[in-house]
């Protein structure tokens, strides 16, 4: 018979007694979807974007990756609004009625 070791069986008695929550593994994501015929920078969809009622508008120099799935949260990708070009697809987040949604661009 095989024994566990101390913290194995430590482990096991804090997993055992752990709270589970069930998460679901699809679920909608609010998305606010911008069509744009021209190019313009993401400060200027930013503006538009508050036009609309939305704040706390985020933009991103870079899409979501792997290695980074929150640009939005890194200050380095989104200080230059100004010069980041819109691009199709997902550009940040923004805030409207309480709820943060996904801001994606299409037309470009």
């Amino acid at each position: 018979m095989k024994t566990l070791s101390l913290s194995a069986l430590t482990a096991l008695g804090l997993l055992a007694g752990a709270p589970v929550h069930a998460v679901p593994l699809f679920g909608q994501t609010p998305v606010v979807t911008v069509t744009v015929s021209r190019l313009q920078s993401q400060a200027q969809l930013a503006a538009n974007l508050s036009q609309q009622g939305y704040s706390h508008v985020v933009l991103s120099a870079v899409t979501p990756n792997v290695t980074d799935p929150h640009p939005e949260l890194n200050p380095g990708e989104t200080a230059s609004p100004a010069t980041t070009p819109v691009r199709n697809g997902w550009n940040g987040v923004a805030d409207k009625d309480g709820q943060t949604v996904q801001v994606y661009v299409t037309g470009l």
